[in-house]
């Protein structure tokens, strides 16, 4: 709106203290991806050494001193609050309702936005951790000021919702695009008494609310140009919604550049886009505003969740099961191990690619002599990339690969792969259907290591080696439908622990074999990994 040719962020997000970072943005208001941030990376390059006497000139930088500075932060923050009014559903009930919620911004720049947005939707105003409330680059309470780390980031904001007998802890990161939410129960933790909803049980309660509150205001209105977003790494929870309710849904790589980008392609050719949400407790609730993940839109659209599900009786947990009845179970293992030695981290992923299955550690578990030989099968193909590469999108493949040929593992232990993805190198193949090579649908880059395992149970798993951290992180999805387990309005809550156990058992199962074979952590002397929410 006020026809900016780019913007640029400052910020560590939520990484410790010693970090920082930059993000820029282009004139669409998204995150820059090709070609724009590969020609400003050339610009850089050829401007290393600072401009003799311009360089630090910083009385240009005074919009008192400078006809080219300005600070519109004032009328932005009131279009910001003014379209933000326009996601209200249902302003008496958040007036009304009996809650209390707590808010922190964990020592980052969130509180005063949060407090005028949330009075933007009716509410009362929220109970401020005290300790969190003011920006502190130091951040003193937290080892890691990353609301998705749980209990521990949040033990401040804990401790003030017990003192205050709130309902609802609400958490933004330091830079506030991030948002969690923790829900007072306690039969979750003995400890804390609190159930903190994961990236991607948020983004399944926050998808089902933006499709439940759009459906009730257009009750008639064609879905066909109606879309979700999620990246490729987070749950699939909205396409499963998708098939149900008819809209249409598009996967991405992961990172809100992606999302953004596309959402902003949607949107050009007409389209309505409800919702997007990456699985680190990113998410877009106004994609018509803010092309990229937002804390403060996605703190209110909660609440407002929150509230409208206290004035039917229903606790989110309880909402949670009911869309999982609904639309099928998406149980989630998402973790990492550390890996400091670059050429160890290719190594890993270079064998996955020339694969001996002869040399994996497979698990006695379910062997027999047919299933030793099973596993002993190799899938091999010559990977002919030169009908793959080309194409704009990914012209960052290495040409080196086009007459490479490959070999992927089958079998992990027990366990079948029916199909592979690599968007190192550009290969999506199905071994369903004669192992026959097509192009992946997602952009494909040397310069990134990605692999997902497709497996016979249902279950899809990626391994993909952090762009920023010296991790290799997987992210695991099983999904299944409960036969005979319909909502009721007598008791939408079906017990159902014993079904959601046994699943969240088999994909812990296949998660800690495929860690085992495929990344083989001893040998490769890999840091210990963390065991996520799930």
């Amino acid at each position: 709106k006020l026809k900016c040719q780019a913007g640029i962020v400052v910020t560590a997000s939520h990484n410790p203290k010693e970090d920082n970072g930059y993000k820029v943005y282009w004139n669409n208001g998204a995150q820059i991806i090709s070609p724009v941030d590969v020609k400003i990376a050339e610009e850089i390059e050829k401007n290393l050494e600072p401009w003799e006497g311009k360089a630090w000139q910083l009385d240009i930088l005074d919009k008192n001193k400078s006809e080219l500075v300005s600070d519109p932060i004032d009328e932005v923050c009131d279009m910001y609050m003014s379209e933000l009014s326009k996601l209200i559903h249902f302003p008496e009930i958040n007036a009304t309702v009996p809650l209390k919620f707590a808010y922190t911004p964990v020592h980052g720049v969130g509180q005063p936005y949060a407090e005028r947005a949330f009075a933007t939707f009716r509410f009362p105003p929220f109970i401020s951790v005290q300790k969190q409330s003011a920006p502190d680059p130091e951040f003193p309470t937290v080892k890691f000021p990353n609301p998705e780390e749980g209990k521990e980031t949040l033990a401040c904001a804990i401790q003030t919702a017990n003192e205050q007998n709130v309902d609802f802890i609400l958490a933004t990161d330091p830079d506030a695009d991030r948002f969690a939410l923790a829900e007072r129960d306690p039969r979750e933790d003995s400890e804390t008494g609190w159930r903190i909803f994961t990236g991607n049980q948020l983004g399944a309660l926050l998808g089902w609310y933006q499709w439940f509150t759009w459906r009730n205001r257009n009750p008639t209105v064609d879905v066909k140009d109606v879309y979700m977003l999620y990246s490729t790494v987070s749950s699939h929870i909205l396409k499963s919604i998708a098939k149900v309710e008819g809209f249409n849904t598009i996967e991405t790589l992961t990172g809100f550049k992606w999302i953004g980008n596309k959402a902003h392609e949607l949107l050009n050719d007409r389209k309505h886009v409800l919702f997007a949400f990456e699985e680190s407790i990113g998410f877009m609730c106004d994609a018509h505003n803010v092309l990229d993940k937002d804390g403060i839109s996605a703190m209110c659209v909660g609440a407002e969740m929150c509230a409208y599900l206290k004035s039917i009786g229903r606790t989110l947990h309880q909402q949670l099961r009911e869309v999982s009845i609904l639309y099928g179970y998406h149980i989630n293992n998402n973790s990492y191990v550390t890996c400091n030695q670059t050429d160890v981290m290719l190594k890993i992923f270079n064998r996955l690619r020339h694969f001996d299955q002869n040399d994996s550690q497979n698990s006695p578990v379910g062997r027999t002599k047919e299933r030793d030989s099973e596993q002993k099968t190799l899938v091999q193909y010559s990977n002919k990339l030169k009908s793959h590469i080309g194409d704009d999108e990914n012209e960052a493949v290495d040409k080196k690969k086009k007459d490479e040929s490959y070999v992927y593992p089958k079998n992990c232990g027990h366990y079948t792969i029916v199909g592979i993805r690599d968007l190192t190198v550009g290969i999506e193949v199905d071994f369903r259907d004669g192992g026959k090579d097509k192009k992946p649908v997602l952009p494909c880059s040397s310069a990134n290591q990605m692999i997902t395992f497709y497996f016979d149970n249902g279950c899809e798993m990626t391994l993909r080696a952090s762009g920023t951290e010296p991790k290799i992180k997987w992210y695991s999805e099983i999904r299944k439908k409960r036969e005979n387990a319909e909502p009721t309005n007598e008791n939408p809550m079906i017990d159902d622990e014993n079904f959601r156990q046994e699943t969240r058992k088999e994909l812990e199962d296949l998660v800690d074999m495929v860690v085992k074979e495929f990344l083989q952590p001893e040998k490769n002397h890999l840091g210990e990994r963390e065991t996520s929410r799930k």
